[in-house]
């Protein structure tokens, strides 16, 4: 046996990329692990924990010494035959498993892997097959391979039921003819580690199945060409497969893409990035000017569980506002500010609707930055909550949409073709900034909500991440009122240009 050990975890990565692989080993320092990453782990930490809870009785091995696993697994599959098994952990060959659920039946154990996914992905296949493997070539008898993962179409009753939340499927079939490649993947992983660093460039493998944790390290040994200042990737809306088609005929300056091969939009952005002069039609201005006053701003923050917390919420599906920020403009140039945030840990739909009713009251434009997701929650508390219907319906029928009239009459050469809030603000607004934020994005506001409601998390970080979303929403709703303020204001000095 080679003195390289592996586990399922290391063959898959040396699927994905040798080098990654043989950078995991070798290089582990150099590993740089994204927040979006860290997230995906604690998630499939919730949903395992479910998983086991779903199966009681069961023996948890959790030795994190090797040996001491490994024994622990062998030796409560001798003395309770029937009972569950979480963790098992079973080596051959030196390559280590561990099954997440090994559940007795009177023909041998199920052996199920548990995932956070809502479906069952190809890889997902290969790390059975290799758990199979070394679990039967350790004398185990296995009835069935399964997958378990998220069922979106669950809707959590509440009190702490979550029977229906996994989908199981069998894989025996599918993973049959890999396991006779098993062997082969693992001679040709110790071949790689044996040998010197691979020289392999980026490319679709950084990003599939997973976010490489190398890929810095990787990009910044590469030897680059200077990329042009606007690359394809302005052209916004444009379809991947149609830059791949410009890119074979030669052109990767945007620039240099002619005009006929141009829809109008992207012939503007190309316009504009030659120029490098930004434009702004004035009739952006003229349409908020006939609109009246109190005029409200209103950016919501939501959160969907992989494992629903709250009755009549779904996996992935629900979308739960916690927060929302409003600027309230009563008169020109004359606002204050409103908010909600629930860190409480209850369900805060109701309190979010009915403070949301009471903040925008009956009459007067609400602003938002994409209607197709604030319309989308409203519409789902006024289903939830019957009683508030006619009111939330109400607001749905008052929201501007600023998204539109930005994309339709406004373009800067450093937004760089994307009309997104963040690219907008920085080139009307410079002083407002969320990079000093705690909390900087919403993928940073959904983890900031979710460490909230651990019961681990201390006094003093729980105080620092709350104030941390107060600010990042608050100033979501601020640059809605500034770039409302600009557009109106570049209507005025045209007005009297």
């Amino acid at each position: 046996m080679s003195g390289y050990g592996l586990s399922k975890s290391r063959i898959v990565a040396w699927k994905q990329c040798p080098k990654r692989f043989w950078l995991q080993v070798h290089h582990p320092d150099f590993l740089e692990v994204s927040n979006e990453a860290e997230r995906g782990f604690q998630v499939g930490f919730e949903v395992g924990e479910v998983a086991m809870k779903l199966h009681p009785g069961g023996i948890l091995i959790d030795d994190e010494d090797l040996s001491r696993a490994l024994d622990s697994t062998r030796k409560a599959l001798e003395s309770h035959p029937d009972r569950p098994v979480f963790e098992a952990t079973f080596q051959h060959d030196g390559v280590l498993v561990r099954a997440d659920l090994m559940l007795p039946t009177r023909k041998g154990y199920r052996m199920i892997e548990v995932k956070s996914a809502a479906s069952v992905k190809p890889y997902h296949v290969d790390d059975c097959a290799i758990q199979a493997w070394a679990i039967g070539m350790n004398g185990i008898v296995l009835r069935s391979v399964e997958l378990a993962h998220v069922d979106t179409s669950f809707v959590y009753q509440g009190k702490g039921d979550y029977h229906g939340l996994f989908q199981y499927r069998e894989l025996d079939e599918e993973i049959s003819p890999l396991i006779e490649q098993v062997p082969k993947w693992v001679a040709e992983a110790r071949l790689t580690l044996s040998g010197g660093e691979p020289c392999i460039e980026p490319g679709e493998q950084c990003m599939a199945p997973f976010e490489c944790p190398f890929k810095t390290y990787c990009e910044r040994n590469m030897v680059l060409l200077e990329e042009p200042k606007y690359t394809l990737d302005i052209f916004s809306r444009m379809r991947e497969s149609t830059k791949q088609e410009l890119r074979g005929m030669g052109y990767e300056d945007a620039l240099d893409v002619p005009q006929e091969l141009l829809n109008e939009t992207h012939k503007r952005i190309q316009r504009i990035s030659r120029t490098e002069i930004a434009e702004l039609d004035p009739d952006a201005g003229r349409m908020l000017d006939a609109l009246l006053y109190p005029r409200y701003y209103l950016d919501f923050e939501t959160i969907n569980f992989a494992v629903p917390r709250w009755a009549q919420t779904s996996p992935y599906r629900t979308q739960v506002t916690f927060q929302w920020s409003c600027h309230v403009e009563e008169e020109p140039g004359k606002i204050r500010h409103e908010m909600f945030l629930d860190v409480s840990g209850e369900d805060p739909r109701r309190a979010s609707a009915e403070r949301m009713i009471g903040t925008l009251g009956a009459e007067g434009p609400v602003f938002v930055y994409n209607q197709v997701f604030e319309k989308g929650r409203i519409t789902e508390l006024a289903e939830l909550f019957p009683d508030l219907a006619d009111e939330l319906h109400a607001l749905n029928g008052r929201i501007v949409d600023l998204l539109p009239i930005a994309r339709a009459h406004y373009c800067h050469p450093d937004m760089k073709g994307s009309w997104s809030i963040k690219a907008v603000l920085p080139t009307v607004a410079p002083d407002l900034d969320y990079t000093a934020l705690t909390v900087g994005n919403g993928g940073d506001a959904q983890e900031a909500f979710r460490e909230i409601l651990h019961p681990e998390t201390q006094d003093e970080r729980r105080n620092l991440l709350t104030e941390g979303l107060r600010e990042y929403c608050k100033l979501d709703t601020l640059a809605m009122v500034r770039l409302a303020w600009f557009f109106q204001e570049m209507s005025d000095i045209g007005k009297k240009s």
